[in-house]
């Protein structure tokens, strides 16, 4: 059995697409400066932004992004926190081995249904077509697994932005180690 490199090559795309980032609904903590943080407007909350948190208050938003272009360096953005849709922190990483087993097994199933349909009994070194469909599945899902292995997903928590209440005083903002120590010697 021949499988074209361009099959190959749809299949692990196709494992790869489908490994999006997880949110989880629980509500996470107020991130520590420096957590990976990403950010939506309230004009497009479907696009968002990902960076490094600098500071958070109940006004504004600190953090740090990587630019784009080739050479690309961190950027300092300041965003109003009442313009913000969402705000969420990165709480772990996990792998798609599953997925990418299940689906590298749909895969090589396909693949061994096609050539299973190709069985001819007169050719001497013919598989058998239940040979094809199961060669096809196991090495699509041993495939898939290995794919699903390296690519692994982001998972995000939503995080609740501060308030300030009429007459409360303002909420501490959460800095950088550096700002904090400048803010105790003055």
């Amino acid at each position: 059995m021949h499988v074209a490199p361009s099959w190959i090559s749809l299949g692990l795309v196709t494992i790869t697409a489908f490994a999006p980032a997880r949110v989880v609904t629980a509500p996470a903590p107020v991130p520590d400066a420096g957590s990976p943080i990403r950010y939506a407007i309230r004009s497009d909350p479907s696009r968002f932004t990902v960076g490094r948190l600098v500071s958070l208050d109940a006004d504004t938003l600190a953090l740090e992004r990587l630019g784009s272009g080739k050479h690309a360096d961190w950027q300092m953005d300041r965003i109003p926190t009442d313009s913000i849709a969402q705000l969420q922190v990165r709480i772990g990483r996990r792998s798609n081995i599953g997925r990418g087993a299940l689906i590298g097994g749909g895969i090589g199933a396909g693949l061994g249904l096609l050539c299973a349909g190709s069985y001819d009994e007169n050719e001497w070194f013919s598989p058998t077509p239940g040979q094809c469909l199961a060669s096809g599945v196991v090495s699509g899902a041993a495939v898939g697994a290995l794919v699903g292995a390296l690519s692994r997903s982001d998972i995000w928590a939503p995080v609740q932005l501060p308030t300030r209440v009429p007459g409360e005083s303002p909420t501490l903002p959460v800095t950088t180690a550096v700002e904090f120590e400048a803010a105790v010697v003055e």
